[in-house]
């Protein structure tokens, strides 16, 4: 039966590295919302880093395979947010009371369950954070044919997956198991065993447990068991497999990597200057629009009085306080230091511009109230561009109407006409 299990070790080792790749998915996310609360980033720069990284993983593993979601200081965030967030009373479910009991960095599998949204059969990988109280999980929809990487089996073939208490999960095949599967999954180990027991005459059953705890089963007809002369390119075809997960991985977190860093400034998360000039010099050549520069007044005593470290914490802070005043599809980013910019794709009325605005100067007012020696206030310079304008005007005429605010005494807002 040594030929057959180098078969069945084939199939098992490609479901084996699948389940790998999803853990492995889980511990990086684990690992940037880790960096992502240490720099004091916001609820939605949260929910968007995670939509992006859903969407790479997507690209790895399949569409309708994974989603992604964690409880981040008591609130569920979610990649793609569901009806019910709000009322979802996480602290009944097993997969994040048993993330939060395990041993630190271990990665819980849950069984099997069926969505209470979707109707589909799912398990969740979930790891709780550096604080124990935040975990993030993947859930992992086996109705999808993607899931194990491959979805058929030559012709005769079976192959069922089972739960750790040995629910079927998932099969391919028409073979039933009912009778043995106790049997066949008293004694699995990691290592492929063969089932010597009475089945159908023509199948030769193999048995294997997943490091998840998980289990697999192969059903192989006879006929088909290969001689020995072609173990070899059997096992080199099994090497490639897994070297082609390991090449597939390493290009996801270095895209991730470079993605975040090519976009993103790394202190508040917003869009950083270079990428912010050039989305907004695209969005220039499509439609009218209106450009604001905000700048921090008294930042400096901020740093002086209080230490630069608190001095970050309020930059990061202002940018919430931006995110929230300003709608998602609207550019804003930091341009350095304590300046930042803000593009709209469309000409903001006096009306919609000075409520915006009012809103900021009120939330950076009570922000001030912490630092008293600082006398923190935000001053805003803004022009309005018609389609076709150039960058460089758009920013001169805003950065002039600045100029006159900070003149003026500060803490307040001009606006240029168009030229």
């Amino acid at each position: 039966m040594k030929h057959g299990s180098y078969l069945a070790q084939a199939q098992m080792e490609k479901i084996e590295t699948q389940m790998q790749g999803y853990a492995f998915s889980v511990e990086l996310a684990g690992k940037y919302l880790d960096e992502m609360i240490d720099m004091h980033m916001s609820e939605v720069q949260m929910q968007q880093w995670m939509k992006s990284y859903c969407e790479k993983i997507t690209e790895r593993f399949g569409n309708n395979v994974l989603d992604i979601y964690a409880v981040l200081n008591g609130s569920i965030v979610a990649a793609n947010p569901w009806e019910g967030d709000d009322n979802y009373d996480f602290l009944s479910k097993s997969w994040y009371s048993d993330a939060v009991a395990a041993t630190p960095g271990t990665i819980v599998f849950s069984d099997l369950y069926q969505d209470a949204v979707t109707g589909q059969n799912v398990f969740t990988m979930s790891l709780a954070l550096s604080d124990v109280h935040n975990v993030v999980a993947i859930d992992v929809y086996l109705t999808s044919e993607n899931w194990m990487g491959f979805s058929e089996l030559a012709d005769g073939y079976g192959l069922l997956v089972y739960d750790p208490h040995q629910t079927l999960a998932y099969s391919i095949g028409h073979i039933d198991l009912s009778a043995v599967q106790a049997d066949i999954l008293a004694d699995t180990s990691s290592e492929v065993s063969h089932y010597a027991g009475s089945v159908k005459e023509d199948y030769n059953l193999y048995a294997c447990k997943l490091s998840s705890g998980w289990n697999v089963v192969i059903a192989i007809p006879r006929e088909d068991l290969l001689p020995q002369e072609h173990m070899l390119l059997m096992n080199l075809g099994l090497g490639l497999n897994v070297l082609n997960m390991v090449i597939a991985t390493t290009l996801i977190i270095r895209h991730l990597h470079n993605s975040r860093y090519i976009r993103q400034d790394a202190l508040t998360g917003l869009l950083n200057k270079s990428y912010l000039m050039k989305q907004i010099r695209k969005r220039l050549k499509k439609s009218d629009g209106t450009l604001l520069i905000v700048d921090l007044d008294n930042f400096k005593k901020v740093n002086d009085n209080y230490g630069h470290d608190h001095g970050d914490l309020v930059l990061v802070r202002v940018a919430e306080v931006l995110q929230n005043c300003f709608r998602k599809t609207d550019c804003i980013g930091r341009f350095g230091g304590d300046e930042f910019i803000i593009y709209v794709d469309e000409f903001l009325t006096d009306t919609v511009l000075n409520d915006k605005v009012r809103e900021v100067l009120r939330q950076v007012s009570m922000l001030s109230n912490q630092y008293p020696l600082s006398g923190l206030a935000i001053s805003f310079g803004g022009c309005r561009c018609q389609k076709g304008d150039k960058y460089n005007e758009a920013f001169k005429r805003a950065d002039e109407a600045l100029y006159e605010v900070k003149n003026s005494g500060k803490c307040g807002f001009a606006i240029k006409l168009h030229a």
